[in-house]
């Protein structure tokens, strides 16, 4: 069992061939010990970062390892980038966890045609099986379309708006998968930006961790902060 595949399509849709002149640079860092080594990346074609998807695939597989009951759940999947790779960590594992995925399909981010489509071309390209999608506003399909169980769940729900119609988004899934979330069950947060931890990134959707901040005020779990390179993320297991 390995993790190499995240690098390659379509867990990583960029195909870019590592440009000449980059080769070059490394090959300098390396012979001068500076211990860096610069990756090229198009952050508009990849939603999510190597760093992420390689956590992304730790903290799923910890959750299967430690047989945490419930189901796979996905808030936010746009084309499926994460999705393949969580029904991929299924797969390996041989688990019979069931991957749920909830998703409007109204934003498309500049993507030409349908983002529904892609995401089950994606799934193809994989050779991997379907995911249950679950098509509608979190409004609508939230809690009622939900899994009794929820092992682990990622939320991307960002859209760039108003920070506090984030917040209340956040929120309202927040109170959904809570409850469902039995002890053990680890939630992956995109966004979640703390400046104490990362003082040089960038604050995308600060309703993230205004509502984290309202909504667990009184609650057991912590959060952890997670270096993603570019796109920030952070995580809290079940208490």
């Amino acid at each position: 069992m390995n993790n190499y595949f995240i690098t390659r399509q379509p867990y990583s849709v960029n195909n870019r061939k590592e440009s000449k002149l980059l080769v070059f640079v490394n090959k300098g860092l390396r012979f001068l010990k500076t211990g860096l080594n610069i990756q090229q990346q198009d952050t508009s074609v990849d939603m999510n970062t190597v760093e992420q998807r390689i956590n992304y695939y730790h903290l799923l597989n910890s959750v299967i390892s430690d047989n945490v009951p419930g189901e796979v759940v996905e808030l936010g999947c746009f084309t499926g980038q994460c999705a393949v790779l969580f029904q991929k960590v299924i797969e390996q594992r041989k688990s019979n966890k069931q991957l749920h995925l909830y998703d409007s399909f109204f934003a498309t981010f500049k993507h030409k045609g349908s983002v529904e489509d892609e995401l089950k071309k994606n799934f193809e390209r994989a050779q991997l099986p379907q995911p249950n999608i679950h098509k509608g506003g979190f409004e609508e399909t939230l809690p009622a379309q939900l899994p009794e169980q929820i092992a682990f769940v990622h939320i991307d729900c960002g859209f760039g708006g108003d920070k506090f119609q984030h917040k209340a988004v956040m929120l309202h899934c927040f109170a959904s998968i809570y409850p469902r979330m039995p002890k053990g069950a680890i939630c992956v947060l995109m966004d979640y930006y703390d400046a104490k931890e990362n003082s040089e990134g960038i604050d995308i959707n600060p309703g993230v961790k205004l509502a984290y901040d309202e909504f667990f005020a009184d609650k057991p779990e912590d959060i952890v902060a997670l270096f993603g390179n570019q796109y920030n993320h952070a995580y809290f297991r079940k208490v």
